[in-house]
């Protein structure tokens, strides 16, 4: 007997996806008889997109609902008049507002790297929470590119990130490398979720090459940021790359989704980290 799970696709406007696992397991065969599970019929799950950064505001929750597995369309409705309070743990508090259907944005809060920010949502008369620690800044200290000498290689250029990781363990980075010339504009090469952790190298200088190939070329700006992040959220993208990179046929088995810090059976995330941006142009 072979057991499989069905996935919702990626959620195209925010670049986010989650697995339509709810409220139902699997979907079994064996030589005589296919049991079927209609996937339509699954509870919706609040969707919680949230991030606080120490880039100036306002900073964003969006919230929606999962759709239907069976429409031809995948909607994802936005959830309104929702209560939405982030405070940290030096006594900021800001009640969000909403600007358009499902986003909110902070008016007065400011990011602080070293501070804890906790989030409360009250949405459809449930509540939500979550917690995350913004980690001290890491500055990329170069930037560069080279062209491609090896015969074995697609020709074209090689992106080069190099930061100094610091002496404390317990470290975890993003980088998001994006091209003026090139779509989607927040991946160079279509891999959206570049994730280290210092768990081998810390202490250490770490130089990360992004293997761009064609992709760039002579004239293009290169942008890249070096995003600190937390536990949680190394463990959130980290699950939700496996995920999208997962081998989803109907005759293998689906994982589950992606990890997340908000309670209540909520999906999605709350963030809080530094960003560091540096740019280079292609010679």
């Amino acid at each position: 007997m072979r057991a499989f799970s069905m996935s919702n696709t990626p959620h195209a406007a925010r670049g986010v996806a989650y697995i339509s696992l709810v409220g139902m397991a699997f979907v079994f065969f064996s030589c005589e008889k296919v049991v079927t599970i209609d996937l339509n019929k699954a509870d919706p799950h609040l969707v919680i997109e949230g991030v606080v950064s120490d880039q100036s505001g306002p900073y964003t929750v969006k919230l929606s609902k999962t759709g239907n597995y069976f429409e031809p369309a995948l909607i994802f409705p936005p959830v309104s008049n929702a209560l939405i309070v982030v405070t940290d743990d030096q006594g900021q508090k800001d009640t969000m507002k909403e600007v358009i259907s499902g986003t909110y944005q902070s008016s007065t809060l400011k990011g602080i790297a070293g501070r804890t920010y906790s989030l409360n949502v009250i949405a459809e008369g449930q509540s939500y929470n979550a917690i995350s620690s913004m980690p001290k800044k890491i500055f990329i200290d170069s930037l560069f590119a080279m062209v491609r000498k090896e015969s074995r290689e697609q020709p074209g250029y090689d992106i080069y990130v190099i930061f100094e990781d610091p002496p404390e363990p317990g470290n975890y980075y993003r980088l998001n490398a994006r091209s003026s010339a090139h779509i989607p504009t927040d991946s160079i090469d279509g891999r959206r979720y570049r994730m280290y952790t210092d768990k081998l190298t810390n202490g250490n200088e770490m130089a990360e090459r992004i293997r761009a190939g064609r992709n760039v070329a002579i004239g293009d700006t290169i942008t890249i940021d070096l995003l600190s992040i937390d536990r949680a959220t190394y463990d959130y993208f980290n699950t939700l790359r496996d995920v999208l990179s997962s081998d989803r046929a109907a005759t293998s088995l689906a994982p589950t989704n992606p990890n997340t810090n908000l309670s209540n059976g909520s999906l999605g995330y709350f963030s809080a980290w530094t960003i560091d941006t540096k740019m280079i142009i292609i010679k």
